[in-house]
C-alpha cells in the first residue's frame, strides 16, 4: 500500500528549545523550523527579523519490488514524474539529497541517485523546495506539500515518505546584510550620543563585523537574522 506520512506542523517551544543548526550552499543559507528558538541569550541586540524565501521538505521515494532492476525502473520513472511536475510549476523546486545537503537534479540521473534502503528494497531522497508566496502562511505551504506528493503518480511499489523535519530557507542572506548593517550603526550613534560629555565624546568599538550573517527560525515563516559581533564601549560621561 502506499503511504504518505502526514507532514508535521511547527512546535513552539520556550527556552529549552535547542540551537538551530545553519546550513550555508552557495547563496542559501538553511535552517531547522521544527523547533522555534525563542532564546535570544546569545543573539546581539540589533537583529533583524526577514520572511523566508522558501521551505523545503524531505521526501524519500522507496519500493521493495524483489528484482533490483525493477526497483531501478520504478524509482526512475516515478523521480521523472516528480521532476516534469517541478518543471510545470512555479511554486515547487526539486532536488536530490536532503535539506542542506541537497544538488541540482541535473547534476545526475535518476539510476545514480538510487540507494540501497537494506535487503530488496532502494530508493532516492529528494528534497521539495516549496517557494513562500507573499500572502502565504506555513499551513499553505504544507498544504501544497502535501498535494504535490499526494498527486503524484508512484509507479510500481514506490511509497512517497514525508520526512518529519522542515526547513526554512534564505535565497540570498547578504541581501539583507545592508538593512542589518544599518540597524547596527543606528545603534551604535545612539550609544555614542547618550554615553558622550560636552566634551568628552563616547569611545565605541565593534569586533567580528566581518563574520557572515547567521539566522534562527522565530517564527512559521520568520528568520532572525544577525552577525555575531561584540562591542566595547568608553563612556565620556564622568
Amino acid at each position: 500500500m502506499r503511504a504518505l506520512v502526514a507532514l508535521l506542523a511547527l512546535v513552539w517551544m520556550g527556552e529549552d528549545a535547542p540551537a538551530q543548526a545553519q546550513v550555508v550552499r552557495g547563496n542559501q543559507v538553511v535552517v531547522t523550523a521544527n523547533m522555534i528558538d525563542r532564546d535570544a541569550s546569545d543573539v546581539p541586540h540589533v537583529s533583524v527579523i526577514v520572511r523566508a524565501d522558501f521551505v523545503l521538505f524531505s521526501v524519500a521515494l522507496e519500493t521493495g519490488t524483489r528484482s533490483l532492476a525493477e526497483r531501478e525502473t520504478e524509482l526512475t520513472r516515478t523521480f521523472r514524474t516528480y521532476t516534469e511536475r517541478a518543471d510545470r510549476s512555479d511554486d515547487v523546486d526539486i532536488e536530490v539529497g536532503q535539506p542542506g545537503n541537497s544538488a541540482a537534479v541535473e547534476t545526475a540521473t535518476a539510476k545514480e541517485i538510487v540507494q540501497s534502503r537494506g535487503q530488496d528494497r532502494s530508493g532516492i531522497s529528494v528534497v521539495l523546495k516549496m517557494f513562500v508566496r507573499p500572502d502565504d502562511t506555513f499551513d499553505a505551504i504544507r498544504a501544497r506539500a502535501e498535494k504535490f506528493v499526494a498527486d503524484a503518480p508512484l509507479a510500481g511499489r514506490v511509497e512517497a515518505i514525508v520526512g518529519d523535519n522542515q526547513f526554512l530557507g534564505l535565497s540570498d542572506p547578504k541581501v539583507h546584510r545592508t538593512a542589518l548593517l544599518q540597524a547596527i550603526a543606528d545603534d551604535t550613534a545612539l550609544l555614542r550620543t547618550m554615553f558622550a560629555a560636552p566634551d568628552a565624546p563616547a569611545s565605541l568599538s565593534l569586533t567580528g563585523m566581518e563574520s557572515r550573517v547567521v539566522s534562527r527560525p522565530v517564527g512559521p515563516l520568520d528568520m532572525e537574522i544577525y552577525i555575531p559581533y561584540s562591542m566595547s564601549l568608553v563612556s565620556g560621561v564622568d
